[in-house]
C-alpha cells in the first residue's frame, strides 16, 4: 500500500509540473495572440504596384539573360567567358526564382495576360524609351530581339563572344536602371533589397564584360543600338 501511495504522489507530482508546464504555454501563446492583435499585419503589395509589376518583370528580363548566358557556356572558346557565363546564368536564375516565389506568396500570378509590360514605371524616362525599344522588338529595357537572339546562336569563335558580351553588357545597363527604381519605390523590403542586390550584382559584372571587350579590341554597343 505504502508502495503505491508513493507511486501515487510520483503521479501527482508529474501531472503537477505537467500542469505548471502547459500553463506557462498558455499563457505565452496569450501574449503572443495579443501582440499579434494589436499589431496590424503587413499587406502584400496589389496587382497595380512596383513590387508586383517589377518582381514580375525583372523575372522575365533575368530569363532571357540566363538563356543567353547557357549558350554560352555551350559555345564560348574562352574558359573565363565561359565562367562568367556560368555565373551569371546561377545569379539571376536564382534571383528569379525568388521573385517569383513572392509574386505566388502575395497570391499574384507569374505572368498576367492584359498587362502591359513596365506599366509600373509608367511617366518615367526609362519607361518612355522602353517604348521607343518595345517598337525595334526589345520587350524590356537593354533586352535582345528576337533576331539578335537567333543571330547569337549561329555563331562561333570570337565573333560569338563580342556579340554575347555586347548584348549582355546592354542586358545588366538596362536591367541595373530598372533596378534602381525599383529599390527606390518599391513599398516591400523584400522588394528594395533584392532590387539593390541586383543593380550592385550586375554593376560589377558590367565592369568585368567591359573589360573583356577591350580585351577582344571591341566595344559595348551605342547609345541607343
Amino acid at each position: 500500500m505504502l508502495q503505491r501511495h508513493g507511486d501515487a504522489d510520483g503521479l501527482m507530482r508529474a501531472l503537477t509540473g505537467r500542469g505548471a508546464l502547459l500553463a506557462a504555454v498558455g499563457l505565452l501563446l496569450a501574449l503572443v495572440l495579443g501582440v499579434l492583435a494589436g499589431r496590424a499585419l503587413p499587406t502584400a503589395p496589389g496587382a497595380n504596384s512596383v513590387d508586383v509589376g517589377f518582381a514580375r518583370d525583372m523575372a522575365t528580363h533575368h530569363a532571357q539573360a540566363v538563356a543567353m548566358a547557357y549558350t554560352a557556356v555551350q559555345t564560348a572558346p574562352s574558359a573565363e567567358v565561359r565562367q562568367l557565363a556560368v555565373d551569371i546564368a546561377s545569379t539571376q536564375g536564382n534571383q528569379a526564382g525568388r521573385m517569383q516565389q513572392l509574386l505566388l506568396s502575395w497570391g499574384q500570378p507569374l505572368s498576367r495576360a492584359g498587362t502591359p509590360v513596365m506599366a509600373w514605371m509608367a511617366g518615367t524616362d526609362l519607361h518612355a524609351r522602353h517604348e521607343v525599344e518595345q517598337a525595334q522588338g526589345r520587350p524590356m529595357p537593354g533586352m535582345a530581339t528576337a533576331a539578335e537572339v537567333a543571330r547569337l546562336g549561329t555563331e562561333t569563335g570570337r565573333t560569338f563572344e563580342v556579340d554575347f558580351l555586347q548584348l549582355m553588357l546592354r542586358h545588366h545597363e538596362g536591367g541595373v536602371e530598372m533596378a534602381q527604381y525599383g529599390a527606390e519605390h518599391a513599398t516591400t523590403q523584400e522588394v528594395r533589397d533584392l532590387a539593390r542586390a541586383i543593380a550592385a550584382s550586375q554593376r560589377a559584372e558590367s565592369e568585368v564584360l567591359t573589360g573583356y571587350l577591350a580585351a577582344r579590341g571591341a566595344q559595348p554597343l551605342p547609345q541607343g543600338a
